[in-house]
């Protein structure tokens, strides 16, 4: 037995030690805690922008529909931009610029969306991309009334009007995005 006393490896087990008592803490953070403000803006600007959406659709099946009468329309435009042209240039001329104009459409009524997404989500940033698509649309369709004001007699004036009230709706959704969300609260 003297000689488990001496071999260090054949010690008994110590009694754990006791757990020294915990400090009360208390963290408070630097800035108070604010509860989410359920802004309507967002929504506002959602329908809004669908409403310009809706539009441009609509502008867009109108020219579908009367094509030729709103091509011939531009041609007149274009011919008289540049008198010695062939008339094949100023058609390709025409329907480039009809086209080209739809694809912009399309392309700033989707950026606008993906725009309205992350302004859900209030990421800074969106409001910079919702501003810039605002004043683009805006000064896209106010350009577009110009390249269709020789057809604009068509359909009741639709083309002569119509351009301005994508760009109406589309400045009234541009603000209505841009607005502080504090300052909405219900």
């Amino acid at each position: 037995m003297a000689e488990e006393q001496n071999d260090p490896t054949s010690r008994k087990p110590r009694p754990p030690r006791p757990q020294p008592p915990r400090p009360d803490v208390a963290v408070e953070p630097l800035r108070p805690r604010q509860e989410p403000t359920h802004s309507v803006l967002p929504k506002v600007a959602s329908v809004l922008w669908a409403l310009t959406a809706a539009l441009v659709l609509g502008l867009a099946a109108a020219i579908a529909l009367n094509w030729e009468s709103v091509l011939s329309g531009v041609e007149t435009a274009v011919s008289q931009q540049d008198s010695t042209a062939s008339a094949a240039d100023v058609r390709n001329t025409a329907s480039a610029t009809l086209l080209s104009s739809g694809a912009a459409a399309a392309v700033l009524v989707l950026l606008g969306f993906v725009a309205l997404n992350l302004l859900r989500n209030a990421a800074m940033s969106s409001k910079v991309l919702m501003g810039a698509v605002g004043l683009l649309t805006i000064g896209a369709a106010v350009t577009f009334s110009t390249f269709v004001s020789d057809a604009s007699a068509l359909l009741g004036g639709v083309l002569q009007w119509g351009p301005f009230v994508v760009a109406g709706t589309a400045a009234a959704a541009t603000i209505v995005a841009l607005i502080p969300r504090g300052s909405s609260r219900q």
